[in-house]
This record gives C-alpha cells, structure tokens and sequence, in this order.
C-alpha cells in the first residue's frame, strides 16, 4: 500500500470528474469518467457504480487492477491499484448517500473500494513515480 500525497488528494477533491480505468482478464483496459469519488484514507479511495457495464465486469475478480487519472489545467496525476467491487457494507452505504445527495433518482448500485498502490504526477514533462 501505498499513502495518497497531499497534493493528490487536493487535486482529486477539486476536479468534477476523474477517469477510473479497469482492466479485463484477457488484458483490455476499460477507461470511463466518474465524479463520484470519495477518498476514504491516504491509502483508499471509493470509487461509484451507477451504470457500469465492462468495469462491473473487469472488477468480478479480487483486487483487480485500476487507476484513477484526476487533472485540472496542468496539473494530473494517475493513481494506480487494485480494487473490490462491493454492494453492500460501511463503504457502500458511504457511497450510496453521496450519489443519492447529488440525485435521488440514480441508481447507486455499488461501490469499488480501490487500495492505492502507485502514483504518478502526469503534468507536461513529468511522467514519475511520486509514491
């Protein structure tokens, strides 16, 4: 595991939407935007199902490898891990009111618990690991 910087965290937190990235067993990677994170702890972030087909499938399997691509301006980082798909506990029900506050008529179907691994600054001419 590994600790979210804080610059990461702010950034996250500022942008309206971030791409969360999944990966198929045969290797196909999966990219699509989300705005319904929370970053739970330096080391989770809490990632929102309402209408996810390929990602639902990709996150079948235990600790299936994700990122997370958050930017504004110049400024992006890529947050690599693994992730569990959850319906249902403390996370979920998290998730559930954040969705259900910004629109009660989306579905809040689940919720992937995403433990960071990686992150990397992707500003122009930066491209490094920074945790």
């Amino acid at each position: 595991m590994t600790n979210l910087p804080e610059e990461v965290i702010n950034n996250i937190n500022a942008v309206k939407t971030v791409v969360f990235t999944s990966v198929s067993d045969a290797g196909v990677p999966n990219a699509v935007p989300n705005q319904f994170i929370i970053i739970k702890d330096p080391e989770t972030i809490l990632i929102g199902d309402n209408n996810w087909q390929k990602t639902l499938d990709n996150l079948k399997k235990p600790n299936s490898n994700v990122a997370l691509t958050s930017w504004e301006g110049y400024v992006g980082y890529q947050v690599k891990g693994v992730a569990n798909y959850v319906t249902e506990g403390p996370d979920y029900e998290m998730m559930k009111q954040k969705i259900k506050s910004r629109n009660e008529k989306l579905p809040a179907k689940g919720c992937a618990i995403m433990t960071v691994t990686e992150v990397y600054d992707i500003a122009p001419g930066k491209g490094k690991r920074i945790a």
